[in-house]
């Protein structure tokens, strides 16, 4: 990585109404989501005291929240 932060748009997953959803739409956010965090976890920054580490370790803690909120309506 040269040097620039470069991330995925996360607006699609920024102020959901989950427990608004159905289990057939938390799961299918759930992929979603855990498709992006594979895809982050491809471009995670190797200097953990980095500027970009840090936001990258932003973003992946919101999605590892969010999964664990949805994991929590479903009941697994």
């Amino acid at each position: 990585m040269s040097g620039e932060i470069r991330f995925f748009p996360m607006r699609e997953f920024e102020n959901l109404d989950l427990e608004a959803m159905s289990d057939e739409e938390l799961v299918a956010l759930q992929e979603r989501i855990l498709a992006h965090m594979n895809a982050l976890g491809e471009i995670e920054p190797e200097d953990m005291d980095s500027e970009a580490f840090e936001a990258w370790s932003e973003r992946y803690e919101f999605l590892e929240d969010l999964t664990d909120d949805i994991a929590e309506l479903l009941g697994i």
